[in-house]
């Protein structure tokens, strides 16, 4: 299996991807068995170990040139850096990732790269990436100075463009000529490039998204509407057979008023002590749903805390008051 850069591995296809692109840039990135996660985290790595023991420390880090990664932060319109000799940035998105990452940075960990021992210029993590995706899926890249790079050890080439068209349709059949190579006669001798676009990124996203709501929504309203209802089932049998009780009462002169409050406080502690469990199962449920959907990004996270809190509200307010007026109908004294 030979290995080539993304445009001539095409090219074996008797493909020209850059016949479809208006615009585009090549790069390469690099990788050592010399520099993994344990070498970059430095002296902070028992640390780290003890709190994260299943990280993979011997994973080899990305490296990539600071011009390079500086023609990837234009085509998106990121954040260029520059850098001084002998230094080095961590870019990252993943939040667990950042924070750990950041752990050495503030301790000014150094790193050796190609025999050149470099020095962080931030404290921190900066935010930045080179995949194109909907998440925020990386955990690191070395950003070194150009002439810190040893050619011999490319890791990855990647070809990142803009079609030559905007048409759904030209994008969709260019995309679908491409997936066609995979019955290529020398598909066996050469890689065919994996491709990641804008089109695909998108609509793998909305289809995810439809799916989970579609699952969140009908298992929330299932269990949601199922434990008011069991709640307010269990409050009318109370009511049913606390009726007996209320008539004691009323012939001992508590007047009609003083019985509906009683229902009402009883009722709503009922209610109450249902909720307030619910809440405090939920903060734990959240607290593990942020690291799983922290890849996703959590910008939003509180706005549909927010919502669902409204919305667990109206649900149990409504079976509330339906309960409590429904209880008072049976506690009523008949004339």
């Amino acid at each position: 299996m030979k290995n080539k850069d993304v445009i001539e591995a095409f090219k074996m296809f008797d493909f020209d991807i850059t016949d479809y692109l208006k615009e585009y840039i090549e790069i390469n990135t690099y990788a050592t068995k010399e520099l993994t996660l344990n070498e970059t985290l430095g002296k902070k790595l028992d640390t780290i170990r003890t709190s994260f023991p299943h990280l993979l420390y011997d994973t080899k880090e990305t490296i990539i040139k600071v011009s390079d990664y500086n023609k990837i932060a234009r085509f998106y319109g990121n954040k260029e850096f520059s850098l001084n000799d002998l230094e080095y940035i961590i870019v990252a998105d993943f939040e667990s990732m950042v924070e750990i990452r950041n752990m050495a940075l503030e301790n000014q960990e150094e790193i050796k790269i190609f025999g050149k021992v470099l020095k962080p210029k931030f404290s921190n993590c900066q935010e930045g990436f080179i995949d194109m995706s909907s998440q925020h899926i990386n955990t690191g890249i070395i950003v070194v100075p150009d002439d810190v790079i040893d050619e011999s050890y490319i890791y990855q080439n990647y070809l990142i463009g803009n079609y030559n068209t905007t048409d759904k349709h030209e994008i969709i059949n260019i995309e679908n000529t491409i997936n066609e190579l995979s019955g290529h006669p020398k598909r066996n001798e050469y890689l065919i490039p994996s491709i990641s676009t804008k089109l695909s990124i998108t609509e793998a996203t909305i289809g995810l998204a439809a799916m989970v709501t579609f699952i969140g929504l009908y298992l929330g309203v299932i269990f949601l509407t199922s434990s008011a209802a069991i709640i307010g089932l269990k409050e009318l049998s109370e009511s049913s057979d606390n009726k007996y009780r209320f008539k004691i009462l009323r012939k001992i002169g508590v007047d009609e008023s003083m019985l509906n409050k009683a229902l009402f406080k009883e009722i709503i502690i009922f209610f109450l002590l249902h909720l307030v469990l619910a809440v405090i199962h939920s903060i734990f449920g959240i607290i593990f749903a942020i690291k799983i959907l922290e890849v996703f990004g959590s910008n939003e996270l509180l706005s549909s805390v927010m919502m669902t809190l409204i919305f667990i509200i109206l649900i149990y307010g409504g079976y509330f008051l339906i309960i409590y007026y429904c209880s008072k109908n049976i506690i009523k004294e008949r004339r």
